[in-house]
């Protein structure tokens, strides 16, 4: 099944990704949360690198986790890979409708004035 969605929507100056799963090159779902984290944002940084823009961009970030237990792992991925940037951020423990997917994060990011 392919969702019916685009990867992102572009409202100059603010782009609105869609949700980002932890999907590796064949399509699957593996890991920890930890590893899955580091998955989606870089599969949300990829989107940004198409719009010559990186995570430093992002001013919010959304994040749902299958499980509350898994926050402090997610939270310390989540701070390797943005580094000292700190976006805006909402994390909610929601059911996932991919199975195997822990996180599931999506995020707002702005252009900035040249």
């Amino acid at each position: 099944m392919t969702a019916h969605l685009a990867p992102f929507a572009d409202a100059d100056p603010l782009i609105f990704l869609s949700g980002q799963l932890a999907f590796d090159a064949h399509g699957q779902i593996e890991g920890d949360v930890a590893a899955q984290t580091r998955l989606c944002l870089q599969r949300c940084r990829a989107v940004l690198q198409g719009l010559a823009l990186d995570l430093h961009d992002v001013v919010k970030a959304t994040v749902w986790l299958r499980h509350a237990d898994d926050f402090a792992a997610f939270n310390a991925a989540y701070a390797e890979v943005f580094g000292e940037h700190r976006p805006a951020r909402s994390t909610v423990v929601s059911a996932l409708v991919i199975a195997a997917a822990l996180v599931e994060i999506e995020l707002i990011a702005r252009r900035r004035s040249a």
